[in-house]
């Protein structure tokens, strides 16, 4: 198994970055990259983002983005039909509401079930989440500037939960894929998977992790999941713990992170949706 901890780091970093709260960053400069550790830059850029939350949440409700103005709503009922294309990926709204993620370069698809808001950075629908009502609480807006500065190579895809009960301390609970396609982790026992979770606490702070192991989804793919929790405090003001599933699947080219983040109040509410989404995943011929 070839390893890659700074794909580990980056994608913990963000999630604690939507979810408006800084744990611990590291200290010191980043080396320039080499073919080595190509993701360093990637972690450099992580960090920038956790740091950009220092700024006031109007501040990026103005300066992150700028939502496209919408059509005219009418009486014309919506049929279940294509939410928008890439070049590389699609969504698709099915009849019962859910969505279709198909990312046609790494070769995948999942579904994600209707509680979740599903973006991608150079999707129209990122551009149209600043006009939903639930875009004015400022959660919601820092979440979606701290999207707004990644790589939509590498994060192929966010997803929110936007219900505003579910919102703890600031705390925007989340999903993300993401797809490095020159990392190639095949994990076979739960102590190839423990390997790289060896490595997490020291890379955020304060962080503990509570299991990692080996499991197959429904669709008898096997995958590598890593369980983690972190204190934080929120902008808010709030101390909670974030609680993390990461898991990693390997893809015909490269591989594939799937990240749920979310807090100890809404842990087994959001769970069962997050492993539906990991058993619905497809591999494309």
């Amino acid at each position: 198994m070839k390893k890659n901890h700074g794909l580990l780091f980056a994608i913990a970093l963000v999630m604690t970055a939507l979810a408006c709260a800084i744990p611990g960053l590291p200290t010191g400069s980043v080396a320039p990259p080499t073919p080595d550790t190509r993701l360093e830059q990637m972690v450099a850029e992580t960090v920038s983002a956790a740091l950009q939350l220092t700024q006031p949440a109007d501040s990026f409700a103005a300066e992150a983005f700028t939502p496209t103005p919408v059509p005219t709503v009418t009486k014309t009922p919506i049929p279940a039909t294509e939410i928008g294309t890439t070049e590389e990926t699609l969504l698709d709204k099915t009849a019962d509401g859910s969505t279709t993620f198909i990312d046609l370069p790494a070769k995948y698809q999942v579904n994600i079930p209707t509680e979740w808001l599903p973006l991608r950075i150079n999707g129209q629908e990122f551009l149209n989440a600043g006009l939903l009502p639930e875009a004015a609480n400022p959660a919601i807006q820092r979440s979606l500037a701290a999207i707004s500065g990644q790589d939509p190579n590498v994060f192929r895809l966010f997803m929110l939960d936007v219900n505003e009960e579910h919102i703890d301390g600031g705390f925007v609970t989340n999903i993300n894929l993401v797809w490095d396609q020159q990392m190639e982790a095949v994990f076979v026992t739960d102590t190839d998977i423990q390997a790289i979770a060896n490595v997490l606490p020291n890379s955020l702070k304060d962080s503990q992790v509570l299991g990692a192991e080996v499991k197959t989804s429904k669709n008898e793919l096997p995958y590598g999941v890593i369980t983690v929790q972190t204190p934080a405090l929120t902008q808010e003001g709030a101390r909670i713990v974030i609680l993390q599933k990461l898991a990693y699947f390997d893809l015909p080219a490269g591989t594939l992170s799937i990240t749920l983040s979310t807090t100890e109040k809404w842990q087994t509410t959001v769970e069962p949706s997050f492993e539906g989404i990991l058993d619905s995943l497809i591999i494309l011929e």
